[in-house]
């Protein structure tokens, strides 16, 4: 073999290698977005561990039109109550606790009153002025965001994290052990 035909080997080899390797990558960035697309379609909404919390709006007592898109980018913890429910009135302590630890840590609480399921929308505001309270719940007075959620006994928290994906879900009481383990350890 000559050394131009050596050259004229070795140039079609190089040739070939860069074309294979051009297929490769064409290939793996197919495969990785094939991968991010199909990851995507498995974060479905939902209210349960894993899916990405379900879109709403509702008015919070003093009127104003709230979004749970509104807290986009930041973590919070959603908690549904009623202030006829005796493990609501026992807990809204430590409710209030955590709302306050919430906001140092640049988290947010949404609380959502039931308010379909009061007597009289006009006792929600007594029962937090008693607690102390000082955020103003959104109040679902259709019951919408009840079925939507499928609050099924209260109180009932869910933590959900920047991306909106819930990461906890709670149905029952918080404890401060609760607190401190579910929702503060992310």
């Amino acid at each position: 073999m000559t050394y131009q035909s050596k050259q004229i080997f070795y140039r079609a080899t190089l040739i070939v290698l860069l074309c294979v390797v051009g297929f490769m990558y064409s290939q793996s960035q197919s495969t990785f977005q094939q991968l991010e697309e199909s990851v995507a379609n498995m974060v479905k909404p939902g209210v349960q561990i894993g899916q990405q919390a379900k879109e709403f709006s509702l008015h919070t007592l003093s009127g104003k039109k709230v979004s749970l898109n509104d807290y986009r980018g930041k973590g919070i913890v959603l908690h549904f109550f009623a202030t006829w429910c005796a493990p609501c009135q026992e807990e809204m302590p430590l409710i209030v606790t955590l709302d306050e630890r919430l906001k140092k840590a640049g988290r947010e609480l949404v609380v959502v009153n039931l308010t379909s399921q009061e007597q009289s929308k006009s006792e929600v505001k007594p029962f937090l002025d008693y607690f102390r309270a000082s955020f103003d719940p959104l109040m679902d007075e259709k019951g919408d965001v009840m079925e939507l959620y499928e609050v099924i006994g209260i109180p009932t928290t869910l933590v959900i994290d920047e991306d909106g994906i819930i990461l906890e879900r709670i149905n029952g009481m918080l404890s401060e052990e609760m607190i401190n383990s579910v929702i503060f350890k992310q």
